[in-house]
Formats: structure tokens, sequence, C-alpha cells
């Protein structure tokens, strides 16, 4: 009898936990990173007799947490794939936007510009008609001064979310620091593993992964894992992390660069080319290309379309018989130094052919006395050989630079020939009167329209490579809106797989409330039963002590 008091006693024991664990999935059914968990119930033993074999019931092994790294570790592989696009898609559909407007654009006020010149070559002496151009110019300049303002705020706003990105990594990676302390604690005393702490160790890597493409390396004894970057810069190892800090480049002061703070507090500058995973990636990815892109073109259209004009205005007499002056003005480029130069080293640069600029950066970087002192690279690595000329001048790719001050050896310099023309562009000109609509050296012969023809003709000139001005910019346009169409069209594509992964990953460790409300019915049934077996015992103990 007292076998199967203990033998009821140990299945309503093992009842009771088994239903607890139930209680517990179906508590926490939607909660984010909780995985399902299982009772684990085994023999309690029992001994061998003459008569056969007698068990001792049901005992708790334990309980199982629901897990499979290898899914865990293509969930955080495809959600660091989603967010790089993501990131990089929300920030370029606003310069999309932006040049996607039918009604107002660089090309609807250029083509008003020339529509305006139509009525001046009519009536060359109409003050409206003039005013008419000069008010359209105005209006071009402005658009040009709003998209710089557009691009530039876009720019600010990428700076941010870099820092916020950065921020959020070492909020993440101090945290799985502590996490990975406290479950090597528990499971020093216990010789368990906490799932509730793995559960938020899980969450934690996937935010991280939101973040930066990393590398998991779980010690599946202990729980503990170890994180590092793609490129094998350790982030978390056991009860210590890393951090990321962000600062302002030294060679250009409108960007944030990142770097790594090594063990020693050493800051090592990370290679954004080589970051390509995560939002922080796709944040890199378009405020080193997309954007750069759309502001060299715009800026090159700008400085071309305004200069052409300045051009041919000069050829031409005004209302008063005068030589025609510039009809747009811009800021000349200017060499930005290096924040960390050792010398007082200086530019001064000036445009040679306008023609010939390119819309691209370079570096100067002194080279020392003894050798050819400066040395120009391109944005893409490749050398540019300059023209020495009086006083150390350079010149190349149609801009003159004339170096003062006293560099040292490894001082360095930016500069792009068009950086921030759209933004400076103003109409130079004050009065409409100050079109050069004629070629007549005659200020009485008021008829003259030739010049205005040749301001008309600029239209069909093909400026920017072969392409006319408003090809130019129809270009631009179409080369943001294809990457923003290729970007959609890759974010459909990357959403689905991490929602395939995803549902992968539940199917193994999520909760299915239909599933455990059976198994409550299971245990309920199963306890039940116990406590029958219970009743059994006690009524047999009962009989016993009614017999006299």
């Amino acid at each position: 009898m007292s076998n199967l008091m203990y033998l009821a006693q140990s299945g309503l024991s093992s009842a009771q936990a088994a239903l607890n664990v139930v209680g517990n999935n179906l508590n926490n059914a939607y909660t984010e990173g909780y995985s399902r968990q299982s009772i684990v119930l085994g023999q309690a033993g029992g001994k061998t007799t003459n008569h056969g074999f007698f068990g001792y019931g049901a005992q708790v092994d334990g309980v199982q947490r629901a897990y499979d790294g290898f899914i865990n570790n293509q969930l955080r592989s495809a959600t660091t794939s989603f967010m790089s696009l993501y990131g990089r898609h929300t920030q370029l559909t606003q310069i999309d936007n932006m040049l996607g407007d039918d009604a107002s654009n660089v090309s609807a006020s250029l083509n008003n510009i020339f529509s305006a010149m139509e009525k001046v070559s009519t009536d060359p002496v109409s003050s409206s008609a003039r005013q008419g151009v000069l008010s359209n110019m105005q209006s071009l300049a402005y658009q040009y001064n709003s998209y710089n303002s557009t691009l530039t705020g876009l720019e600010k706003s990428t700076n941010t979310l870099i820092n916020q990105s950065v921020n959020d990594i070492n909020n993440a990676t101090e945290q799985l620091a502590n996490i990975n302390k406290e479950i090597a604690k528990i499971q020093a005393q216990t010789g368990g593993v906490p799932s509730d702490l793995l559960d938020q160790r899980d969450v934690l890597l996937n935010q991280l992964s939101e973040q930066i493409d990393i590398r998991v390396d779980e010690n599946t004894s202990t729980g503990v894992v170890s994180v590092s970057m793609a490129s094998g810069l350790p982030l978390v190892n056991g009860e210590r992390s890393y951090k990321l800090e962000t600062s302002t480049s030294p060679e250009n002061p409108s960007q944030n660069i990142v770097s790594y703070v090594d063990a020693s507090g050493n800051s090592l500058r990370l290679d954004e080319d080589k970051i390509t995973g995560g939002n922080l990636g796709g944040l890199f990815k378009f405020r080193n290309e997309d954007l750069v892109d759309a502001r060299n073109q715009l800026n090159m259209i700008a400085l071309q379309m305004a200069n052409r004009f300045n051009e041919v205005n000069g050829e031409g007499r005004d209302l008063n018989g005068d030589t025609g002056g510039d009809l747009f003005s811009f800021d000349s480029p200017t060499a930005q130094a290096n924040r960390n130069n050792a010398g007082d080293g200086s530019f001064d640069v000036t445009y040679t052919s306008i023609k010939d600029v390119q819309a691209q950066d370079y570096t100067l970087t002194f080279k020392g006395p003894g050798q050819d002192d400066w040395e120009v690279t391109r944005a893409d690595g490749s050398k540019v050989t300059p023209t020495i000329g009086d006083n150390g001048k350079l010149e190349f790719d149609g801009i003159s630079m004339m170096p003062g001050g006293t560099p040292q050896p490894g001082d360095s310099f930016r500069i792009n020939p068009v950086e921030n023309v759209s933004g400076s562009l103003k109409v130079a000109i004050t009065s409409g009167d100050q079109i050069a609509a004629s070629k007549s050296e005659d200020p009485s012969n008021e008829s003259n329209n030739d010049n205005i023809k040749a301001l008309i003709g600029i239209r069909d000139e093909r400026l920017i490579g072969n392409a006319t001005l408003t090809e130019a910019y129809a270009s631009l346009v179409s080369d943001v809106g294809s990457s923003v169409n290729a970007l959609k069209s890759n974010l459909k594509t990357s959403a689905k797989v991490v929602k395939a992964v995803q549902t992968q990953q539940q199917s193994v460790a999520g909760v299915d409330v239909y599933e455990e409300y059976v198994n409550l019915q299971m245990f309920q049934q199963y306890y039940q039963a116990n406590a029958q077996v219970l009743q059994t015992a006690v009524n047999i103990f009962d009989t016993i002590l009614s017999i006299r």
C-alpha cells in the first residue's frame, strides 16, 4: 500500500510540474522571443523481485527549451540582409520623391526659361518678356538651392541614424555581456541553463543582427556566446563587450565615421566599404554611393548650365548696348584641409576649363620636399598627373590649385570641383534688361535677336557627356528611380526570405496555443488519474483500519 501511495505522489508531482510548464507556455504565447518549453518525464526506477519488476513511478527529468541554433543563425543572416536594404531604401526614396515631382523640377524650370526666351526672341525690347526670363531663372536657382538643402538634410539625418545604430549596437553588446555573466554564474551554481536568459540572449542577438552583420559562436554546454563582426573584430567575448564610437571625419566634416575601440582603448577606423550588412551597412551604402552620385550629377548639371548661359550671354549685347555679363553666379571650389594636418598649408582654387571639370572627390597628399610634392588621387584610387605651373601651381581636370602656407609630409586635402554649386547658385543679374538678346553693337538695332536665339540654342547643346541639360537631368532621375525600384524588388524578396525563416523558427520554438490547450487537458487528466490512485490507496488503508 505504501508503494501505491508513493506512486500516486510521484504521479501527482509529475502532473503538477507538467501543468506548470504548459501554463507558462500559454502565458508567454505572445511574448517576443519566448521559446516553447516541454516537460521531460522519466521512470523513477524500481526493484526486481521474485514476482517481477515493480516500478517506483515517474519523475521530472527536466524542462527542455525548444531551440535550433542553425535556424537562428539563418534568421539573423536573413534579417541582416533585409535591414541593409531597408535602411538604404528608406533614405534613397526621399531623393526619388524629390526629383520625381513632375510639376516642379529642374527640367521643367529649364523648359520654362527657354519658353520665356522665345517670347524675348519675338519682341527683344519687351520688358515683360525679359522679366519673364528673369523670374524663371530665379525659380530655377531656387529649385537647385532647394534640392541642395534636401540632400544636405539627408546627409545630416543619415549621420544621426548612423549614431543611433552605433548606440543600439553598443547597448546590445553590453547587455549580451551581462547576460553571459549571469548565465555562467547560474550554470556554475546549478548545472542548468536558465531558459529566460537564453531567450533574452537570442532577442538581443536578433536586435544586433538588425544593425550589423555578426558571427555568433555559442557554447552549447553553458549557453554563453561570443559575438564578432564579419571582419572578425570581437564585439562580445564572455563577460566583456567591445564598443564602437562615432566621430567627425577628419577629411570631410560633413560626415561621421565609425571606429572600433579595442581592449586597450585604441580606436580603429572601420572600412565602410566592408560593412555591407544590417542597417549600418545600408546607411553607409546610401551616404557613400547613392547620395554622392545624386549630388555630383545635380551639381554638374548646375555648373555646366550656369557656365554655358554665362558664356553665351557674354557674347551678346544687353538692352543698353553693353556687353552681356554673367547670368548666374556660384561659389568657386574649395580644398578642405584634413583636421589632422600638421602644417598650415592651404590651396587657392579656380576653374580653368569648366567643360573639363569632373564631378568627383580628389585627395591631394603632400609627399614632402625633394619628391613630386603633391600626389593627386581620385575617389576610385587612380592617380592624376597634374601639370605643374609657376610657384608649384597644380592644374588638372579643369581646375587650378595654387598651394600656400607650409604643409608637412603626410598632410592632405580633399576637393570636389562641383561641390555646393547647386547650393550657392544665384541669379547674377537684377533686371531683365541685362539679358544680352542682341549681337548688334548698334544700340538702336532693337530688333536684333541673334544672341537670344543662341541662348535658346543651349537647350539642344550636349554639355554633359553626350547629353543635353534636360537629358542629363532625366538620366539622374532615371538612375535614382532604377536604384529605388531595384531596392524595392530586392526588399520584397528579402522580406519573403525573413518570413520563411521566421515561420521555420516558430515551428520549432513557437507556442501553438491549440496544441498547448490539448496538452493542458491531457495533463489535467493525468493529474486526475493519479489523484484517483491516491484515493484508491486511502480507501485500502481505511479498509485495513476497519478490520478488527
